[in-house]
């Protein structure tokens, strides 16, 4: 048998009683170890297939010889008798005349039950209908399973008669089948025999072509103009359906087309296929031949109406020719193509709309017929957009249409223009469109919708666009290049539209002509002549008779004013000029009166014309006419009624006011115009000159006539503005020069008005009168009742330049205007002093001397005299004091200049000593002061005319002294103390302001200040001069101040000095002597003077040099973030003042402004007045309490960035700006200073808290919510200035890498010197789960992790601390915490029986003791964990726990299960090693190390806290309990035998077997085994159990069972009990 082994091999798979490759053979691959010893069935055995063998070999031996040499060959041919065969498809290629290629592909059946190889050695003749058609070579193929493919790539074919073959290629084309007989020799390779000449003699039943039915046309177009004469181009893309297998390739396929027997073209097709089985698109192109029979063309005619309007149309297609190489015929393809006639339906799939758009050109609209509702419309020119869906030429001619119009969605006309009409085709940018006329049709509106009619002539009336939708069928006659084609029933439907009427308003209906021809009772008669503009293209035309009547109401201001009458409208697009009648009817109506005065005052009046309901008796035309609403101008009349007027001055006229005036009325009518009253006023230049009113007259003019009224009495208006007024004007249109009329009338209503001299030479006033009235005309204004004809009104006229005559009679009106002049031109001068001087004052004399200007008198000369003197009087308060009197000489008076006054030593004598001195005290105080100069009886003789009784009462305004307020100090000192003060030196200026000056002598005042006297000064010989500036130096004390006020004042001043101040003195007049001795009403007005004098400024003096701010506490806590409670117990001071006395300062207050930088103020600190040392001299040092730091509104930005750098920043230097209060010991007094100015630089050291770091200690978790976790921690931060800042609550952001992990707030956060350590609490919120679980993994480890401490805007509620606290920026390192969370006292409950078993994984029930580090509540929620142990993995727990454990306290879980890997694996590697290694357990228990990696989901504070993945790995002993029984040491020895069984490779030469999921292979030994097959099988039967992919057990593993059974043994021999391993 050894010998056989390489046959028995390689023949494996048929001596077995499967196949390898069968499913069944592998199925028990999956599964690799035992269960229970079972009996192999006997087929499995190999004595039973050896037998088989031998069996199968002698039998073979003798039936093969039998059948391959006697019944295979019979067997064949019964087989390819009963065969089948078919084809798929059979693709004809290259075809002749001769020959072609085949490309088959078919299939065989019942081939019989062998696999089989058939030959074809001869070539297979092809027959139809008994005639042979040709023959071919097939290759051989093969068959199996009764069943085979032929696949024949490419077959040459023969032809062996092509005039049968063209027969069968007609039938083939166009029968639904037909029949081939495929007759041959074959041979079949089979069963390693070959059998040769067997008959091959078989029908072939295949699909026909049919004839193409269901003939498709993808793509119908006639793109273009063929060649002159030779029709249109045509391009056809059909689709044919070939049921058929057989394709053939046919080249250049040529057709010709027709449509009910007229032949329409040719068309062809290149490199055209028929696909067998499929559908081909042929795409066939060519031309659309010319028609030129009647037939013919209604042919094309009907064909092209039908395609149009989406109809279909058969049409055929015959074959012609096939040209398979694009030149040569095949004829027996061309016989079968010929032999068929395609019928193929032309249709577009819907219905073409050609019609694209229909554009209305001009439209008429004429109502001349008898029915209203069917007026004729017509157009010269409608356009109509086409678009053909072909490219070939086309000329329209002819063109006809029925269509309805359609309006608001309603069919409600009918527009038959059925006539063929002329048409021509126009082609530009847009497109092509055919442009033809509409005739006048009738418009026929349908019964049912005048209403709609009515509603859309309106609309066209008064809109300026009107849609409407037009619908129906067109018929066209084209010339196309095939010929004229009349294609009818093209459908169009349009949206169309007519411009409107706008009711007549784009342009205004002008009146161009106005006549009243008659005075009716009723009303005037008036003939118009109108224009009106049609924007619109449509015409309406009413036609003749009563219904072409059109009216319209006319109104004026909203009036009803008469009515304008139109005997026909006719009303064509553009401007319309038209005749139309009107009553004007004016009485009775405000608009009417209102309409006539301005037409008689040639005014221009808006009229409104109105349509109504009854404007026409054509109802639709009506319809439209009632909201008409135009406007109109009507002209005004052009005559004038009054022609010219004449005035008479009577002699009494100056006293009566009564003139004569005569007129002259033209009449303008037709009819007579009769006056019946006048009440009129005459103006000239919009100036009333007189009026006149005539209740009852009666003036009679006849039809355009004139006629002169008799004289009318005129008052007229006398006043000199109005008299001048006439003159001045009227010297202007006389081209007088009316410039000295003008500038007396201009001196007569201002005499302070400057007139040039010029003026008035060579002037004459009544010869300038004379000439100025030639030429005179006015306006008149009347109100008159009138006839006009028969129709009697009113009539309010205004006329303006009637023409009026003079006489001499005018210079009566002289008198009247000279005396008013006159005494305005004295009123108008000035008299004017410009210095007096008081010289040895006595108490009823003294001299002056006076020089003074009258000026102002005129701009001519004039002699001013004053024969009764002047008194001069002191206006006060309204009463005017005499106090002397005064000569003023005659003044000769020079135009333009005036009179110069020069009066020395002129005695003034003095009328009343009490007035004098009430004026003298007055004009020392006053700025000014005023004399009343009166003169009575003057005579002023100008333009060569006396003029007396004239008045003068001139008021003369002179400086005063002004309380000599221009006292001014140049220097002051003071150098030493006086016995009763301190002495003060002075040298001053003192100017007199008054152009008034006196002599005064020696002079002493009293000096107060803030109406405290602080002293006194006194000069001697002191003389003021007018105007002048008198120097002065004078000497006196500053006095010892005993009260409070007192030493109040003097020290305010002191201030105001020291800062650079001019105190503002009040000097007092004492006493007065003059050199003749005292004057009572002099020294009575100098008691009352009183003086503002100011000391000069020396200099802003530093008297503060100097603050330090040692100490500052800022307490942030009040409820104004920018008022800030502060307070100091150090700062210190430097100082110096500038004058010799002695000073010691006692107090010190201040108000300080925090500047940042120098002269910007941010905030101010107001302290009071406090206790001040001396340290040394010049050095102050002070201290103050709870006093606020106000911070200015516009200052909160530059304040925050101070807080900011004190916060973080190392310091700061600012300036403090203010003032400061002091109390001094002086010998005027102890004084109190306030307001010393203060402007010095500071720094201030800062906290400077990012430099510092800070430190987190004292770490405890005490709380969790869901959004965070709540840890109490101390901040410990460092403070290296002076500072104390109080901030309340604050949080800063805990960050950690980069990301924000919470806020920990400080509730009342206070920084003092030195270290603080502030309580915070930490909310702990990560910004995402990953990073909360890493930080929460490594912080119950004890990781060490570097904090980032920050403040942001939000840290402070405080806002002056928002920017300071969002620049902190600081460092902590903090280390988690690192008490073990899992204690000693875990349990872990062991069962033998379950460890060493195989069939699943191992459970083992533990218990945990988890030991809560925190300060609350911690919930574990589940728990997902690797146990290892000896570096290997021993276990996983994935578990929900749920359980709480209290605040730093220790409990033991639930029972978890642990669960460890099954197999035989992890039994030998892990189970036996661990137990082996803690034989304590075989004793029961044993603590035992391991390595926990476990992930924990656990709430902080409770089942509601914060939740956590925490990732925690330690190193716990586990008190391992092992429960064992001796039916789990009976499993063990089981296991034993077990593996004694499968370790056969034991062995060397023994099979060694892999177990592995590929399909098991065995390598004999050479020799043989030691234990055989049939045995291993016997004896160890294969289990259910999955194979897992593990190497063979090692040999230790009978060494650590034997050490296990040994412990066991002395475990049972301990507890006294038989060792379970004898």
């Amino acid at each position: 048998m050894s010998n056989q082994t390489p046959s028995h091999e390689v023949e494996h798979n048929q001596n077995l009683p499967y196949d390898e490759n069968e499913e069944d053979y592998h199925e028990f691959d999956e599964y690799d170890e035992v269960t229970k010893p079972q009996a192999r069935p006997f087929y499995k055995r190999r004595k039973y297939w050896i037998f088989c063998a031998i069996m199968t070999v002698i039998v073979v031996a003798v039936a093969v010889p039998l059948a391959l040499f006697v019944i295979l060959p019979k067997v064949a041919q019964s087989i390819i008798n009963g065969s089948g065969m078919s084809f798929k498809s059979i693709q004809i290629t290259n075809p002749t005349e001769t020959s072609m290629d085949m490309a088959m592909l078919g299939s065989l059946t019942n081939t019989g039950p062998f696999s089989a190889t058939i030959k074809f050695p001869e070539p297979i003749e092809v027959y139809y209908n008994d005639v042979l058609l040709g023959s071919m070579r097939l290759p051989d193929t093969k068959a199996s399973g009764g069943k085979g493919e032929l696949d024949v790539g490419s077959a040459p074919f023969s032809i062996n008669d092509a005039a049968a073959f063209g027969t069968f290629s007609a039938d083939m084309m166009n029968n639904e089948k037909f029949t081939w007989v495929l007759k041959s020799k074959v041979t079949i390779v089979a069963l390693g025999r070959t059998v040769s000449n067997l008959d091959l003699n078989k029908k072939l039943d295949v699909l026909g072509m049919g004839g193409f039915p269901n003939v498709k046309i993808l793509r119908f177009d006639l793109p273009s103009d063929a060649a002159p004469g030779q029709g249109i181009n045509l391009s056809i893309d059909t689709e044919l359906y070939n049921p058929s297998p057989i394709g053939v390739v046919l080249g250049t396929l040529v057709l010709d087309i027709g449509c009910n027997g007229t032949h329409l073209g040719q068309v062809k097709a290149t490199g055209a296929s028929l696909l067998g089985g499929a559908a081909s698109v042929l795409n066939l192109t060519g031309t659309m031949t010319p028609q030129t029979t009647p037939e013919g063309l209604n042919t094309v005619s009907a064909l092209f109406s039908a395609y149009i309007a989406g109809l279909s149309s058969e049409t055929t297609a015959k074959g012609v020719s096939v040209l398979p190489d694009g030149v040569n015929e095949v004829s027996w393809l061309s016989v079968g193509l010929k032999s068929m006639t395609l019928k193929v339906p032309l249709q577009t799939p819907t219905p073409l709309n050609i019609i694209k758009s229909i554009t209305l050109g001009p439209m008429g609209m004429n109502w001349t017929n008898a029915d209203s509702y069917a007026p004729l419309a017509s157009s010269p020119e409608v356009l109509a957009g086409f678009e053909m869906p072909f490219g070939f030429s086309l000329n329209v001619t002819q063109v006809q249409n029925n269509m309805n119009v359609i309006y608001n969605n309603k069919n409600i006309a009918n527009v038959n223009a059925a006539e063929w009409g002329p048409a021509v085709t126009t082609k530009d940018a847009n497109g092509t469109a055919i442009k033809f006329a509409l005739p006048p049709t009738p418009f026929a509106i349908n019964a049912d919708s005048h209403a709609d009619f009515d509603d859309f002539v309106n609309k066209l009336t008064v809109g300026s666009n009107q849609p409407f939708t037009v619908e129906g069928f067109a018929g066209t006659v084209a010339q196309t290049p095939i010929g004229e084609v009349r294609i009818s029933g093209i459908p169009f439907k349009s949206d169309v539209s007519l411009s409107g009427l706008q009711g007549l308003k784009t342009n205004p209906t002008v009146i161009n002509s106005l006549t009243v021809i008659g005075g009716l009772p009723t009303g005037l008669q008036i003939a118009l002549s109108l224009s009106m503009v049609n924007p619109s293209l449509l015409s309406i035309d009413t036609g003749v008779g009563d219904s072409a009547v059109v009216t319209f109401d006319m109104k004026y201001n909203g009036d009803n004013v008469g009515t304008v009458i139109f005997p026909t409208l006719n009303l064509l697009p553009g401007e319309n000029i038209r005749t139309a009648g009107a009553l004007f009817t004016p009485t009775g109506t405000q608009g009417g009166q209102e309409l006539l005065q301005k037409y008689m005052s040639n005014q221009v009046a808006t009229v409104d014309i109105f349509g109504s309901s009854s404007s026409s008796a054509i109802a639709p035309l009506a319809a439209g006419l009632k909201d008409v609403q135009l406007q109109s101008d009507m002209p005004g009349n052009p005559a004038q009624l009054l022609l010219n007027t004449a005035l008479t001055i009577l002699d009494d006229t100056g006293k009566t006011g009564i003139a004569m005036a005569t007129v002259t009325i033209n009449n303008p009518f037709v009819p007579a115009l009769s006056i019946k009253s006048i009440k009129s006023t005459v103006q000239y230049n919009g100036r009333t000159l007189g009026s006149i009113d005539i209740p009852s007259t009666s003036i009679d003019v006849a039809g355009n006539s004139q006629q002169a009224s008799q004289p009318l009495p005129l008052s007229m208006d006398l006043s000199i503005d109005s008299l001048l007024s006439l003159m001045v004007d009227q010297a202007k249109v006389n081209n007088l020069n009316a410039e000295p009329i003008i500038a007396l009338g201009k001196m007569a209503k201002d005499p302070t008005v400057k007139i040039p001299s010029s003026v008035f030479v060579g002037f004459n006033l009544p010869t300038f009168v004379k000439a100025a009235m030639a030429g005179l005309k006015v306006d008149v204004s009347m109100a008159v009742d009138v006839f006009v004809g028969e129709y009697a009104t009113s009539l309010t006229l205004v006329q303006n330049g009637v023409p009026t005559t003079t006489d001499d009679t005018i210079l009566k009106l002289l008198p009247i205007v000279g005396t008013p002049i006159a005494q305005a031109i004295v009123d108008q001068a000035t008299l004017s002093f410009t210095s007096v001087m008081i010289n040895s004052p006595a108490e009823t004399d003294f001299t002056t001397n006076i020089n003074g200007l009258i000026g102002n008198t005129g701009p001519f000369d004039a002699e001013i005299s004053f024969p009764s003197g002047s008194s001069v009087s002191w206006v006060n308060s309204g009463s005017n004091l005499t106090i002397g009197q005064i000569a003023m000489p005659v003044v000769q008076a020079k135009a333009d200049v005036g009179a110069q006054l020069a009066l020395t030593n002129v005695p003034f004598h003095v009328a009343d000593a009490g007035n004098m001195g009430q004026f003298v005290g007055y004009s020392l105080k006053a700025e000014t002061f005023e004399w009343l100069v009166v003169a009575e009886n003057m005579v002023i003789n100008a333009m060569g005319a006396p003029i007396p009784g004239i008045r003068m009462s001139k008021t003369v305004t002179l400086k005063g002294f002004n309380g000599l307020q221009g006292l001014t100090i140049q220097k002051y000192d003071l150098p030493s103390n006086d016995p009763d003060g301190i002495h003060l030196v002075l040298s001053a200026t003192l100017p007199n302001p008054s152009n008034v000056g006196i002599e005064m002598g020696t002079v002493e005042f009293s000096n107060f200040f803030q109406g405290q006297e602080i002293g006194h000064v006194q000069t001697v010989g002191l003389k003021l001069l007018p105007e002048a500036l008198t120097p002065v130096n004078m000497e006196g004390t500053l006095t010892k101040q005993t009260t409070e006020a007192g030493l109040a004042a003097l020290g305010d001043m002191f201030r105001m000095a020291l800062n650079g101040g001019t105190p503002n003195l009040i000097v007092k007049g004492k006493s007065v002597t003059p050199a003749s001795g005292p004057v009572s009403w002099l020294s009575s007005a100098f008691g009352s003077l009183t003086l503002n004098v100011t000391l000069p400024s020396i200099g802003k003096q530093d008297i503060i040099t100097g603050i330090t701010l040692k100490t500052m506490t800022l307490d942030f806590t009040g409820g104004n973030p920018y008022s800030i409670m502060t307070s100091s117990d150090n700062i210190e001071a430097t100082f110096k003042i500038p004058f010799a006395f002695p000073l010691s300062i006692t107090q010190v207050g201040e108000d300080i402004n925090i500047q940042m930088p120098q002269g910007n103020n941010v905030a101010n600190l107001k302290l009071p007045l406090g206790p001040a040392t001396t340290v040394s001299p010049g050095l102050l040092k002070t201290a103050y309490e709870n006093q606020l730091l106000n911070v200015n509104d516009g200052a909160h930005d530059v304040f925050n960035a101070f807080s900011k750098v004190l916060t973080t920043g190392p310091g700061v230097h600012f300036f403090l700006s203010g003032t400061a209060d002091t109390v001094a010991e002086t010998a005027a007094g102890v004084v109190k200073i306030p307001g010393i100015n203060v402007n010095v630089g500071s720094d201030m050291v800062g906290m400077n808290l990012n430099a510092g770091g800070a430190q987190i200690t004292n770490i405890t978790v005490v709380g969790g919510t869901s959004e965070y976790l709540i840890i109490k921690q101390n901040v410990v931060l460092q403070n290296p200035s002076g500072l104390t800042v109080k901030v309340g609550k604050v949080g800063f952001n805990i960050g950690y890498a980069g990301m924000l992990m919470g806020v920990a707030v400080v509730d009342n956060m206070v920084l003092t010197p030195g270290t603080n350590t502030l309580p915070a609490e930490f909310h702990l919120a990560p910004p995402n789960e990953h990073v909360r679980d890493a930080f929460l993994s490594g912080f119950v480890v004890g990781q060490e992790f570097l904090l980032d401490i920050s403040g942001s805007a939000d840290s402070t509620t405080v806002d002056s601390l928002k920017l300071a606290m969002a620049s902190v920026k600081m460092q902590s390192p903090i280390k988690g915490i690192t008490v073990p969370l899992i204690a000693k006292g875990s349990q872990a409950y062991a069962s033998l029986g379950e460890m060493i078993q195989l069939d699943h994984p191992r459970v083992t029930p533990v218990n945990v003791m988890i030991h809560n580090p925190f300060d609350t509540a911690l919930y574990i929620k589940s728990m997902k964990a690797t146990v290892k142990y000896n570096g290997g993995v021993f276990g996983a727990v994935n578990t929900d726990v749920g359980m709480t454990i209290g605040a730093k306290d220790t409990v033991l879980s639930p029972q978890v299960e642990m669960i460890s890997e099954a197999g035989f694996k992890f039994l030998l590697n892990t189970i036996l090693p661990f137990v082996l290694k803690n034989p304590g357990l075989i004793k029961g228990s044993s603590d035992i190390p391991f390595l926990i990696e476990s992930t924990i989901v656990a709430v902080v504070g409770g089942s509601d806290g914060y939740l956590g993945n925490v990732q925690y790995n330690q190193q716990a002993d586990i008190t391992v309990n092992l429960k064992f029984s001796l039916a789990d040491l009976l499993k063990l020895q089981t296991l034993q035998g077990g593996h004694a069984d499968a370790t056969t490779t034991e062995a060397p030469a023994a099979p060694t077997t892999t177990i592995t999921s590929e399909t098991p292979t065995t390598t004999e030994a050479p020799q043989n085994p030691t234990t055989s097959a049939q045995e291993t099988t016997t004896t160890v039967a294969p289990t259910v159990a999955k194979r897992q992919d593990i190497a063979a057990p090692s040999g230790d593993f009978d060494d650590m069972l034997a050490q296990l059974k040994t412990l066991f043994n002395q475990h049972y021999a301990e507890i006294g009990e038989p060792a379970p391993f004898a």
